[in-house]
């Protein structure tokens, strides 16, 4: 990761790269130091050049000073009434894209740290650093780092350390997401997020696997359906972090299927190699624990997630099979390819047993019906509590990473109900799929239980750059969940 650090005087002569970032108003933002190298007639170059600052409006120049050059971006942070941590956040991202030195030396003068917005420049950092995961392990010609090291000049020295002290933890989440999201499904198999998880025992975590003799005790036949069809094996693994049991118990919940060639309803051949990330929502449980654990968070959460392949052979599950879930209740599978569901039916409702949890919150790439409502923009949102949406939209609008309520009314069981079994696995018609989705999901919760339901499926992966991610997996929802959990557990360290 990036070296990142903060001190009051930078060293501005061994940076390559020297970002100015102010507000839209400040029409003197070239500070002293910068003007006594560059001289009077460049700095006051630089600062016609940006006479209108609006958010997001970045210029870049070259100055040759003694010799060498220098680049010099200049960044426009909008207006101080709206600055927040996740606009400081993607302007770092923003910059990071306008870098074109490579092992750059990056030198940092936010003029935009002001009262209430002391921590500016960490946010900002952050914002590079997320920007900056790559992944080349299979590349036999290494890509060279856009950046070797940042230097942020700040007046508020110790509170940005310790802000990114904090922020560079929820970031190897983040990018470990990612990683995990990139491996190919010949690597990821279910014995690879078997050891990504173990390795959490490391940070002081407790995991617990149940293998397939394990899950068959317990009645578990949704989740050992959709594993019929692979030699690879199944787990339900458990990853406990309860450093404060005082506080609210909290379950993430996540689907694991490390690669879904549909089953016999099988996938098109043009896209499914994508369907390697189909364990997405597994690697958002891994990764969000392992920021609680790196920061030591004060909290009581534990991550619970179904690891199994939907392939194809001649013992895979078919069309109009009945299985009875571990709770008793009897789904007819009406569609192979609606493996996600049945995998969390059994990890919800062991949950529920094993853990019982006051909030369950499930990360899944369920449906490509979530996309045609929202887009790559929002993760879709369903929930059966009003509290527990307002908390999570609150961290949602803190980071950055947007969700969109979708309802979830009673009248959408009518979809699900089967001819020959309790439910089935997909509604009757071709509407509302993603909200017919989660009420299948509703029948395996506690009515007792505040829960929510994620559906990711058009946020995991882009196939574009955004503001804080390159093209490819995102590792949307660690920072979400860093941010909610924190909220609710009021856990040490400053994550905000």
């Amino acid at each position: 990761m990036i070296n990142v650090v903060f001190s009051t005087n930078a060293d501005l002569k061994s940076a390559n790269v020297l970002v100015l970032v102010s507000d839209e108003i400040n029409k003197d933002f070239v500070p002293h130091t910068v003007k006594e190298m560059f001289g009077d007639e460049v700095s006051r170059g630089i600062a016609n050049e940006c006479s209108e600052l609006k958010y997001n409006t970045i210029k870049s120049f070259d100055v040759v000073i003694n010799g060498e050059i220098k680049n010099v971006i200049v960044a426009g942070a909008g207006k101080k009434e709206k600055y927040t941590r996740a606009s400081f956040e993607k302007l770092g991202g923003y910059v990071f894209d306008k870098i074109t030195a490579k092992n750059a030396n990056v030198c940092v003068i936010n003029n935009c740290e002001i009262e209430g917005n002391e921590r500016a420049s960490s946010y900002f950092a952050s914002g590079l650093v997320l920007k900056s995961w790559t992944f080349d392990k299979y590349k036999t010609t290494k890509e060279t780092p856009k950046i070797s090291q940042i230097e942020c000049q700040t007046e508020y020295e110790r509170s940005n350390r310790s802000t990114f002290d904090c922020l560079e933890k929820i970031i190897n989440g983040v990018h470990s997401v990612r990683d995990m999201v990139t491996e190919p499904a010949n690597v990821m198999d279910p014995d690879k997020m078997l050891e990504e998880s173990l390795a959490l025992k490391e940070l002081g975590v407790k995991v617990t696997v149940l293998n397939k003799e394990d899950m068959e005790k317990l009645g578990m036949n949704a989740l050992l359906g959709v594993a019929k069809g692979s030699d690879k094996p199944a787990y339900v693994i458990s990853m406990e972090y309860k450093t404060d049991e005082s506080a609210p118990s909290i379950s993430l919940v996540g689907k694991g299927l490390t690669f879904d060639s549909g089953g016999l309803c099988l996938k098109p051949a043009k896209g499914m190699g994508e369907m390697k990330g189909d364990m997405t929502g597994a690697a958002v449980v891994i990764g969000t624990i392992k920021t609680l654990a790196l920061q030591k968070a004060k909290a009581n959460v534990v991550g619970v997630i179904g690891v199994v392949e939907n392939m194809i052979s001649g013992s895979a599950q078919k069309p109009g099979d009945v299985v009875v879930a571990m709770s008793g209740k009897t789904i007819e599978v009406d569609n192979t390819d609606a493996e996600g569901r049945l995998v969390l039916a059994d990890v919800l409702w062991y949950e529920h047993t094993k853990y019982n949890s006051s909030i369950v919150i499930d990360f899944a790439t369920l449906t490509g019906a979530i996309q045609v409502a929202l887009g790559h923009e929002y993760a879709g949102l369903f929930s059966n509590s009003d509290e527990l949406c307002d908390e999570l939209q609150q961290a949602s609008q803190t980071v950055g990473e947007k969700i969109w309520r979708l309802p979830l009314q009673q009248s959408y069981e009518e979809d699900i109900k089967s001819d020959i079994a309790d439910i089935k696995n997909v509604g009757s018609g071709r509407g509302a799929g993603s909200i017919t989705a989660a009420a299948f999901l509703q029948n395996f919760i506690d009515e007792k239980t505040k829960w929510a339901h994620i559906d990711i499926a058009a946020t995991e992966w882009d196939k574009k750059h955004r503001a804080l991610s390159q093209k490819g997996a995102t590792g949307f929802g660690v920072r979400l969940m860093n941010e909610f959990i924190c909220n609710k557990s009021f856990c040490n360290g400053e994550q905000k």
